[in-house]
């Protein structure tokens, strides 16, 4: 069924998708926080982490291009303005702060997170449209660090999400880490970031691309 839904996506990519990449402004918030779950074991953790993507996109339709939904059809050679927003909760079970070798860590977490994605689109022939959905996806997150000085580490972390429908982020960072309290970090770095949005049927689709610089609130307990 996954090898079937991915065939007819493949198809059906090359004329109902439309991708929007190269974000005129792009603002990314995120907020975390984790709990020890055993006392024996302090690496294993319950994390929770809010975050909320937004960018603005100015895209050309190509001619012979066909972009279709319920109530919306766009036909190349067209432009497009469009206004995405996405906010992701998401709930998930790992370890953090796994020893690989002398100052080199990793973590890993596996849960579900919850996506609500809008998006409005409005295109120079005059046509307009909006898409809102809501849709639970299994989710995961992996990282891998180095401590540098004993409140700055710096490392590579990756996250993904998909539902049913195959919809759902796959992220990628760059990252330096401050401590300034054993109880609290300050992520900061740069974020590539991707939204596939596809309906039920596969019919239609919108890919989001956005990356830039982001700023994270990481607090423990």
């Amino acid at each position: 069924m996954l090898a079937f839904g991915l065939a007819h996506l493949a198809a059906c990519s090359s004329t109902n998708v439309i991708n929007l990449e190269g974000s005129d402004t792009t603002r990314f918030k995120d907020l975390q926080t984790s709990f020890h779950i055993s006392k024996e074991d302090e690496t294993k953790r319950l994390k929770i982490r809010i975050s909320e993507t937004k960018g603005e996109f100015s895209q050309e339709i190509a001619d012979g291009k066909i972009v279709e939904f319920e109530d919306f059809n766009l036909v190349g050679p067209d432009q497009v303005q469009s206004i995405a927003d996405l906010t992701m909760a998401s709930v998930s079970y790992g370890r953090i702060d796994q020893v690989i070798r002398e100052k080199f860590y990793m973590s890993a977490f596996a849960g579900i997170s919850r996506t609500n994605f809008e998006i409005d689109m409005e295109s120079a022939s005059g046509k307009s449209t909006g898409v809102r959905n809501r849709s639970f996806e299994v989710y995961v997150d992996l990282g891998i660090y180095r401590e540098v000085l004993p409140y700055l580490n710096a490392g590579l972390a990756a996250a993904f999400s998909r539902n049913l429908t195959l919809s759902g982020i796959t992220e990628w960072e760059v990252f330096f880490g401050f401590l300034p309290f054993k109880q609290a970090q300050i992520i900061g770095g740069y974020r590539w970031f991707k939204y596939d949005y596809f309906t039920e049927d596969y019919d239609s689709g919108i890919i989001v691309e956005l990356n830039g610089p982001f700023v994270k609130v990481d607090l423990s307990f």
